[in-house]
C-alpha cells in the first residue's frame, strides 16, 4: 500500500455508505458477541480518594519492605494503618509511575497521558499542564464533585518562566482546591505566606492559596467551607477565583495534619449537606519529600531541615460521632486549629517533635524520616476511621501511591547512600528519584473498596503483580463511574485486577526523563517493560542499552543486552523506545527541557519509527463498527474496551464505504498498515466535526474529540522503509458527515 493508498484509507471513514446501504452484518461473519455480566463496581459511582505522595519510595511502607526489615532486627519504619488497610483491600506490586521525578510524574497523573505522549516532560516544575482532558473533568462529566487538597504545581505561572497560570487545579476540573500551588511552595511542611503578595507570582514561601471554580464560586456550600470569605480574586489569567489563606488559620500546622483535617472537612459538610453527587478527592500529600530553609518558615522552632511535626498526632475518639477524634476542623478558644504546634503555655513547638519508636535512632535523618512517614500513617488512619465512622467505607475507592521513587534530599549521607543504607526505601529495586530504573520508577500502590474489592483474608495481603501505571488510574475511574474509558488515556481499566474479575487488558509501561540532576550523568533517559523484561536506555539513542530480567533479577544487576538468545527481543525493545512517543517538539504547547533534545539529543527527535516486519501482501483492512450507547459517548471510547456491533475485513475501499451506516451515531475503529517505500517525512492531518484517534505503532499521533477541530490538526513524523501499524478511532454523531477526514 503506498501513501495515496493509506492515506484514502484512512480518510474512507468520511465517505458516505451507497444510497441505500443497511446497517448489517456480511455473509458468513458472526455477530460478536456482548460483554460478560459487568464486574462489582463498573458504574457504582462510588466515592473516591486518591492518594499521591511525594517521594515516598516502593520499600517505605511496612507491608511493602519495612516489616521484613524489622523481623530481622534492623532500624525501620513502621505503617500499622496502612499495612491493615492493604490486609482489607489489594497491594499492587508493580505499580509504576512515568516519570522518576515530581511534575512530570504529576501531570501524567492527571492527564493520563505516559511522557511519551504528555505535554509537560523533564524537569519542568510549574509548566502549564495540559487541562483539556484531566481526572478532574472525567469526574466532572460523570457527576462528581471534585477537589484537590495539597500540592499543585503544575499550573503554570512561579518558575515557568513566565507561562501563565492556565492549568491551577481549577482550570483543570476542580471544583474545589487548598494548598500549594507551586512546586517550591510544597518544601516545607509548614505554610506561611511569604513576603507581601509574593503568593500571586513568587515560589517564595509556602503560601496555602484556597481556589473555587467560576460555577462553584457561585455555590453556597462552597462559600460556607471559607467561613464567609469575601477576599476572593479572579485570577488574570486563569477562569476560576483564589484567597490566600492567612497565617492565621495554617501557620504552625504540619501540612499532613492540615491537609487531612482539610479532607475530613470537606467530607462531612458534603455528606451533611445531602448533596446528592459522590466526591473525588485527589489528595496529594508533601510526605515524604526533602525539606529545608529555602521556603521554612522563619518562626519555625527548628530551623532544622526535613520537617517533623510539633506534636503528637490527636489521639481517635470512639464517643466523638461527628469527627472519630484525630484531627478536627474547629477553631478552639484561641482562634487556632486545635492540632497546631503549641505546647501547654501557647509556645511554639513547630518541627519539634520525633515519634517516640524513633526517638533512639542512631541520625537525626533517620528520626525525622521514619516521624514523617509514620505522622502519614497516623493521618490516614484517621481518615480511614473518619469514612467507617460516617458509613462511607464501603462506598468509597481509596487509592495510595506516590509520585516517584525515594530521595535522599536533605539527608545524610546523601543520594543513594541514604536510600540503601538508612531503611532501604527502594526495597530489593536498584536507583531512587531520577533513576528511570526500578527504585526510581516503581511506586508502593494498593487499593481500598470494602465488598468490592476482595481482601486476603489473612494477615499478609492479597498481592497482584500486574504492571500498570499512572494513566491506568483515568481509565478505571471511568470505568468506575459508568463512562466509557477514554481513548485519550494511554492506561486501562485496573478494575478486573482490582475486583479479581473479567478480563484484563494489558498495558504498555514506558518513561523517560531528561536528567535534571541525578548526578549519575544519564542524560536523556527511558524505560519500557515488556511481560516481565525492562530495557533501560541512558544518554539517548545512542547511548547505552540494558536489557533485565525482572522476574530472575529484581535488582537489575545482570544486564543480558549482550547475550545472543536476546538479541531479537533487543531489537524489538529499542524499537518501542521511539514507536512508543511522540517527540516532544510535536506536541501542541509541549513543556519539555529547552533545547534537550535538538541541542544535546539531537538524534532522539530526527529518529525514524521504525518499521515492522510484516512479509507477503499487506492484510486486509480490519473494521469494527459501534453503534450501543454511541449518542451519550462524552469522548472517544477506547473500543478495545467495547463490544462491536459488527466487524469485518474490507477486501477494498468500496467494501469499506458499502459497509459505513448511513445516518446516526456510531464509532469506526479501523486497522490498517502504511508501507513505506523509502525513509522519509509523512505529514498526517485531521479535520472535521467528529472525534479523531490516530496510532502509529503505539504513539498516539493525532486526537480530539468531537467538535475541537474545525481547523484541523496535523503531524509530520519521520518513518523508516518498510511497514508501519496503524490504528484509528472515529466518532459520529451524524453519519458520515460528521466524521473527521484525514489527509
Amino acid at each position: 500500500m503506498r501513501r495515496r493508498e493509506f492515506l484514502k484509507a484512512i480518510g474512507a471513514c468520511a465517505v458516505c455508505a451507497a444510497p441505500g446501504a443497511a446497517w448489517a452484518i456480511g455473509p458468513g461473519e458472526a455477530r460478536l458477541a456482548r460483554p460478560e455480566a459487568p464486574i462489582p463496581g463498573q458504574g457504582a459511582r462510588p466515592n473516591v480518594i486518591l492518594v499521591l505522595c511525594d517521594d515516598l519510595g516502593w520499600g517505605d511502607l511496612g507491608a511493602f519492605w519495612q516489616n521484613a526489615r524489622a523481623a530481622e532486627g534492623n532500624v525501620h519504619i513502621d505503617t500499622p494503618n496502612l499495612d491493615d488497610a492493604m490486609r482489607r483491600g489489594v497491594m499492587l506490586t508493580n505499580a509504576y509511575t512515568t516519570a522518576p521525578v515530581c511534575a512530570p510524574a504529576r501531570a501524567s497523573m492527571v492527564t493520563g497521558k505516559h511522557q511519551g505522549h504528555c505535554n509537560l516532560r523533564d524537569n519542568m516544575f510549574d509548566r502549564p499542564v495540559d487541562a483539556h482532558m484531566t481526572l478532574a473533568t472525567v469526574m466532572k462529566r460523570a457527576g462528581y464533585a471534585t477537589w484537590h487538597i495539597g500540592k499543585w504545581g503544575i499550573g503554570g505561572g512561579y518558575e515557568s518562566n513566565g507561562l501563565p497560570r492556565r492549568a491551577m487545579a481549577c482550570d483543570a476540573g476542580f471544583d474545589y482546591s487548598y494548598g500549594y500551588p507551586a512546586h517550591g511552595h510544597g518544601h516545607s511542611f509548614y505554610h506561611w505566606q511569604g513576603a507581601e503578595g509574593a503568593w500571586r507570582d513568587s515560589s517564595a514561601g509556602s503560601p496555602l492559596v484556597e481556589n473555587l471554580s467560576a460555577q462553584a464560586k457561585d455555590d453556597a456550600f462552597y462559600a460556607a467551607l471559607s467561613a464567609g470569605a469575601t477576599d476572593w480574586e479572579r485570577d488574570a489569567d486563569g477562569a476560576y477565583w483564589r484567597r490566600l489563606v492567612a497565617d492565621a488559620e495554617g501557620r504552625h500546622c504540619y501540612d499532613t495534619d492540615l491537609f487531612t483535617a482539610k479532607i475530613k472537612q470537606l467530607i462531612l459538610a458534603h455528606q451533611e449537606a445531602g448533596r446528592a453527587a459522590p466526591f473525588f478527592c485527589y489528595a496529594c500529600y508533601t510526605t515524604c519529600h526533602g525539606s529545608g530553609n529555602t521556603h521554612g518558615d522563619p518562626e519555625m522552632a527548628s530551623t532544622a531541615n526535613f520537617h517533623v511535626p510539633g506534636n503528637a498526632y490527636p489521639e481517635a475518639d470512639a464517643s466523638d460521632a461527628r469527627w472519630g477524634g484525630g484531627v478536627r476542623w474547629e477553631k478552639d478558644a484561641r482562634g487556632f486549629l486545635p492540632f497546631k504546634a503549641v505546647d501547654g503555655t501557647g509556645a511554639n513547638t513547630s518541627n519539634t517533635w520525633i515519634h517516640p519508636d524513633y526517638q533512639g535512632y542512631d541520625t537525626p535523618s533517620k528520626r525525622r524520616y521514619a516521624t514523617n512517614i509514620r505522622r502519614l500513617d497516623d493521618a490516614l488512619g484517621d481518615l480511614l476511621r473518619f469514612l467507617r465512622l460516617r458509613g462511607l467505607d464501603r462506598n468509597t475507592l481509596f487509592v495510595f501511591t506516590s509520585d516517584n521513587g525515594p530521595a535522599g534530599e536533605y539527608l545524610s549521607p546523601a543520594g543513594i547512600n541514604w536510600v540503601e543504607n538508612a531503611f532501604d526505601s527502594n526495597g530489593p529495586h536498584r536507583g531512587m528519584k531520577r533513576w528511570s530504573y526500578e527504585g526510581g520508577l516503581r511506586e508502593p500502590t494498593f487499593a481500598l473498596w470494602p465488598g468490592v474489592i476482595p481482601a486476603s483474608g489473612t494477615d499478609a495481603p492479597r498481592q497482584s503483580a500486574f504492571p500498570f501505571q499512572f494513566p491506568a488510574w483515568m481509565a478505571t475511574l471511568a470505568d468506575v463511574a459508568g463512562l466509557p474509558q477514554p481513548a485519550h488515556c494511554d492506561g486501562v481499566s485496573l478494575l478486573p485486577t482490582l475486583t479479581g474479575q473479567g478480563r484484563q487488558l494489558p498495558m504498555r509501561v514506558y518513561a523517560e526523563y531528561n536528567d535534571g540532576g541525578s548526578g549519575q550523568g544519564f542524560g536523556f533517559e527511558q524505560m519500557v517493560r515488556d511481560g516481565d523484561y525492562v530495557l533501560v536506555r541512558n544518554n539517548g539513542i545512542n547511548g547505552t542499552r540494558a536489557l533485565y530480567d525482572l522476574a530472575a533479577d529484581p535488582g537489575q544487576e545482570r544486564d543480558l543486552s549482550a547475550d545472543p538468545a536476546q538479541a531479537d527481543r533487543l531489537r524489538w525493545m529499542t524499537d518501542l523506545l521511539v514507536a512508543c512517543r511522540v517527540p516532544v517538539a510535536k506536541v501542541p504547547d509541549a513543556c519539555g527541557a529547552p533545547g534537550a533534545y535538538a541541542n544535546s539529543h539531537p538524534g532522539i527527535e530526527a529518529a525514524a519509527m521504525p518499521a515492522t516486519p510484516l512479509p507477503g501482501d499487506l492484510p486486509p483492512l480490519e473494521v469494527r463498527l459501534y453503534r450501543a450507547g454511541a449518542e451519550a459517548w462524552p469522548w472517544v471510547p477506547d473500543f478495545r474496551t467495547l463490544a462491536p456491533d459488527g466487524g469485518f475485513l474490507a477486501k477494498d475501499f468500496a467494501d469499506l464505504r458499502a459497509r459505513l451506516p448511513r445516518t446516526g451515531a456510531y464509532g469506526v475503529e479501523i486497522r490498517g498498515w502504511l508501507e513505506m517505500p523509502a525513509e522519509g517525512e509523512r505529514t498526517f492531518t485531521a479535520r472535521g466535526a467528529g472525534g479523531c484517534q490516530l496510532w502509529l505503532h503505539e504513539a498516539h499521533i493525532l486526537e480530539y474529540e468531537r467538535g475541537d477541530c474545525a481547523q484541523g490538526r496535523a503531524i509530520t513524523l519521520r518513518l523508516a522503509q518498510g511497514r508501519h501499524p496503524w490504528r484509528l478511532c472515529l466518532t459520529t454523531q451524524d453519519g458520515p458527515d460528521g466524521l473527521c477526514a484525514l489527509s
